[in-house]
């Protein structure tokens, strides 16, 4: 049985079918890119092994767990989603990064500031983020700290979401590069050719 699974997947959205008859299986510590054309469901994909889209037919399991509304949680518990809008809580940057670690799903990490500082570094943004509010950054801002955040959150399978919107050419290389040496099932949505010939199995329909 593979890591990922989606068997039979049939979906719809206002009588316009996305899926029909859709099977994926993705091995452990995999890296897949979907790279299909733009209408054709890769977010929905990626929001199903979430549970935030609900499949009309078919079944999706995780370490051969099948996601229903019993297990979503837990599922949830082994992912890290990020997307080009950066959705990360409102507030300054130190504090939000203090109270998602505090959550009891996170606080096994031991999570602490310093090593918050050394990422920021590492992802070309100033130490003075950390007292600054998420509303003031820009987009390409919130979007590092929202990599950050994944990073050390160090679940088993990082979803990418367009995530590359807004970076420049060398600080694309750089975060690819650095994301793509994780030893973690790593699912990429992306039209950007940065990530051909890094090794992504690509998945299109």
């Amino acid at each position: 049985m593979a890591y990922l699974e989606f068997r039979n997947i049939h979906l719809k959205f206002d009588e316009r079918l996305i899926f029909s008859g859709f099977n994926l299986a993705i091995e452990q510590s995999e890296k897949v890119l979907f790279c299909a054309p733009s209408g054709r469901g890769k977010t929905s994909l990626v929001k199903m092994l979430l549970g935030f889209v609900v499949p009309d037919q078919g079944e999706i399991s995780v370490a051969g767990v099948t996601l229903t509304g019993e297990t979503v949680n837990s599922i949830r518990s082994k992912i890290t989603y990020v997307s080009q809008d950066a959705d990360i809580p409102k507030g300054i940057v130190s504090e939000v990064f203090a109270a998602v670690f505090k959550f009891q799903v996170n606080r096994r990490l031991n999570y602490q500031e310093t090593v918050l500082s050394d990422w920021l570094e590492t992802m070309s943004l100033p130490q003075d983020t950390l007292g600054k509010n998420v509303d003031a950054l820009s987009g390409g801002e919130r979007q590092r700290l929202a990599l950050i955040l994944g990073i050390l959150l160090d679940r088993d399978i990082w979803i990418l979401d367009e995530i590359t919107t807004g970076l420049d050419h060398t600080l694309k290389i750089q975060i690819v590069e650095l994301l793509l040496g994780y030893d973690k099932t790593i699912l990429v949505v992306s039209h950007d050719d940065i990530y051909l010939n890094r090794g992504l199995r690509e998945v299109s329909w």
